[in-house]
């Protein structure tokens, strides 16, 4: 199935590619990624990633009939479907120029995302603006009382004609304890061992179902705890697992995810959209960005909290020989039985135990021991 959407995406992003561009009044979509601001010199860096796009309802149909096959979902899958497969199918609107203040902001001052030599960004041929927004020290501190914010968080929203869009950002101290989570396995129940099949359906038809006790184990940590969710879901999936998070009770935090590259037109795209589901590329992507997070807050202390179903004891465990002093612990939710089978894989390590989750079982149906795979024992 996974090849299946990959090959379907690809082919009607190429057939569609060209379509008539939306009329200039139309007002633009920005989605402003929940981030994490650090303190440089007599600055604040605050990294951010922005999209612009406009929905293409008529290939978010298509898709979906191609992928769903109506003829054996409820609607209420076929719902869903459509929900989670918007974003991957959204028109990206490159050579966006796009303005960005701070709610409340008693002098109303206005800020472009800028690259390292301070060249103020367009979006790109996939919508995107990766760069950053500088503030001095005394503006932090004005913003932050005008905001009334006790924990370091910030909204901000557009403020350029034709885009419309908020978010929130994290200035955090150099110092205190933050905790680098993955999502699928660990926050909510996904089921990657039991194979591609299962990981779909949970992901794009299903309702996702929280891993038992995580949120109450995540909010005992504190309020002073920072959050950082980096996974190998793809950037597209962003609303939908931004909006679980938030139900479900976790903290609120920052997001790492896989890129996509769907203009075909940009090197390395068609590989990206090959490449949906986990791989390599995934091992390199969270080590990559779990390194940049630890690498910008070099006094801070981190948890790992992953699972056992792929590889984040082997990367976690990396992690800590690359950063010693900073990590204070590894926690990961065994869903492969793994504290008993292969106790070393997971020596140093806090283990939650959960039910084991075998190849070509399926987390919405009993186990043979009674209880849905991947929740709890």
């Amino acid at each position: 199935m996974i090849q299946h959407l990959a090959a379907v995406t690809m082919v009607l992003l190429l057939l569609l590619g060209g379509v008539a561009p939306p009329r200039a009044e139309d007002v633009k979509a920005v989605t402003i990624y929940p981030s994490d601001g650090y303190r440089a010199g007599a600055q604040w860096a605050i990294p951010l990633r922005l999209w612009v796009h406009e929905p293409r309802s008529l290939t978010t149909d298509l898709i979906t009939r191609l992928v769903a096959r109506p003829e054996r979902r409820s609607a209420a899958e076929i719902a869903r479907a459509h929900d989670r497969l918007s974003d991957l199918v959204a028109d990206d609107e490159s050579g966006e120029q796009v303005v960005l203040g701070f709610d409340e902001d008693p002098r109303q001052m206005t800020y472009r995302v800028a690259d390292a030599r301070g060249t103020p960004l367009a979006s790109d041929l996939n919508g995107l603006i990766e760069g950053t927004v500088r503030l001095d020290v005394a503006r932090v501190e004005e913003l932050l009382r005008a905001q009334g914010s006790t924990q370091g968080w910030l909204r901000l929203r557009t403020r350029s004609s034709g885009h419309q869009g908020e978010g929130r950002v994290r200035l955090l101290a150099s110092q205190g304890r933050s905790v680098i989570s993955d999502i699928d396995d660990t926050l909510k129940i996904t089921g990657i061992p039991a194979g591609r099949e299962v990981v779909l359906e949970n992901t794009f038809f299903r309702p996702f179902v929280v891993a038992p006790g995580m949120a109450q184990r995540y909010r005992a940590l504190g309020a002073a705890t920072a959050f950082h969710y980096v996974s190998g879901s793809p950037w597209a999936l962003y609303r939908p697992l931004a909006d679980f998070i938030t139900a479900a009770g976790y903290p609120a935090g920052s997001f790492h995810l896989k890129s996509v590259r769907k203009n075909l037109l940009t090197a390395g795209a068609w590989q990206d959209l090959a490449r949906l589901a986990g791989g390599e590329a995934t091992r390199a992507q969270k080590r990559a960005q779990i390194g940049a997070i630890i690498g910008q807050f070099p006094a801070r202390r981190f948890i790992l909290v992953g699972d056992s179903g792929e590889q984040d004891p082997e990367i976690y465990r990396a992690i800590r020989q690359r950063f010693p002093r900073q990590i204070e612990a590894i926690w990961i939710r065994d869903v492969v039985d793994d504290r008993h089978r292969h106790p070393a894989r997971l020596a140093g390590m806090t283990v939650i135990p959960a039910s084991a989750c075998r190849p070509d079982s399926d987390p919405a149906r009993p186990a043979a021991s009674g209880a849905p795979c991947g929740l709890n024992e």
